[in-house]
C-alpha cells in the first residue's frame, strides 16, 4: 500500500498542470511565489515517476479479470477543482494566498486519506489508463495499466494502494 508520503507526492503531481499554470500567471509579478509553486508541482511530478518505477519492483500477483469498467473519465471531474482558484483568488494580497493555500491542504488532507492515488490527471497524461474490475473471487478493484484490457485476461499487478493496482510492466 502507497505510503503517506507517497499519497502526498501523487497528490502534488496530480496539480503539476496548475502548479505550471499558477507560474506563468506570477513569474513577471512575483518571482519567488512563482518559482516556489512550480518547484512544489515538480516535486510531486518527480515523486510519482520515482512511485511508480519503485513499485515496478514489488512481486507481482496474478489476477483474472473477471469483469471490467473504463473510469478513465473520474480523472475528469478532479480538474473541477482547478477552476476554483481562477474564479475566487485575485491574489491580490496575503488574505488570497492564505485562503488558496487552505483549500489545498484541505484537498491535499482528503486526497491522501481518501486513496485517491489513482484519480490523477498526470497519471493519464503519462499514458495510464483506469479501470474498475472484479476479480473472479469478486473482489473489486481500481488498476491503473498503459494499455487495454479485455475481460478474461490474466493480469501481474502489484498492489499500490487499498483496492488499488498497478499493471506490473513486462
Amino acid at each position: 500500500m502507497a505510503s503517506m508520503p507517497a499519497r502526498f507526492l501523487l497528490f502534488l503531481s496530480s496539480y503539476f498542470p496548475l502548479a505550471a499554470i499558477f507560474f506563468i500567471l506570477f513569474i513577471g509579478k512575483q518571482q519567488w511565489v512563482a518559482i516556489s509553486i512550480l518547484s512544489i508541482g515538480l516535486l510531486g511530478l518527480v515523486g510519482m515517476a520515482c512511485y511508480l518505477r519503485a513499485v515496478q519492483r514489488l512481486g507481482p500477483i496474478q489476477v483474472k479479470v473477471k469483469e471490467i469498467q473504463r473510469r478513465d473519465a473520474e480523472a475528469m471531474s478532479y480538474i473541477v477543482s482547478y477552476l476554483i482558484p481562477f474564479l475566487a483568488v485575485p491574489f491580490n494580497g496575503w488574505e488570497q494566498g492564505l485562503a488558496l493555500s487552505i483549500f489545498f491542504v484541505v484537498l491535499g488532507i482528503l486526497y491522501v486519506n481518501s486513496n485517491m492515488i489513482h484519480i490523477n490527471p498526470m497519471l493519464n497524461l503519462a499514458g495510464y489508463h483506469l479501470y474498475e474490475i472484479t476479480l473472479e473471487d469478486d473482489a473489486v478493484h481500481s488498476l491503473i495499466t498503459f494499455r487495454r484490457i479485455v475481460r478474461g485476461e490474466k493480469l501481474s499487478v502489484v498492489k499500490v494502494g487499498d483496492d488499488i493496482l498497478l499493471e506490473k510492466m513486462p
